[in-house]
């Protein structure tokens, strides 16, 4: 009890921040100085979502992974994986988000 009063006034506080972020087709061009001049999109697909559940002061992990071979998405939970349906990916529990470069 304690512990979670002092996060409040001390501003320690978890963000629980809901943030929109893309699935498929992150344009970095906007993002990084050395792509400003690029003329075609540098684009990224997300392929991993790792999320939070808790406060600072502990919580819970799980992930959310798409399988390179099917491009079907996964929800880890401890020791149990369920299918992930897309509405699922974007989430205010998101705390690492993994892209990788589209060819």
């Amino acid at each position: 009890m304690f512990g979670h009063m002092y996060a409040q006034i001390a501003g320690q506080e978890k963000n629980d921040s809901f943030v929109d972020y893309p699935i498929d087709g992150l344009d970095m061009r906007p993002h990084a100085l050395t792509l400003n001049n690029e003329a075609e999109p540098v684009l990224y697909d997300l392929i991993g979502v790792s999320n939070h559940y808790g406060s600072l002061n502990g919580g819970h992990y799980t992930a959310s992974c798409k399988n390179p071979l099917t491009e079907k998405w996964h929800y880890f939970n401890d020791s149990s994986v369920s299918a992930c349906p897309r509405s699922k990916i974007v989430s205010p529990a998101a705390y690492l988000l993994w892209y990788r470069k589209r060819e």
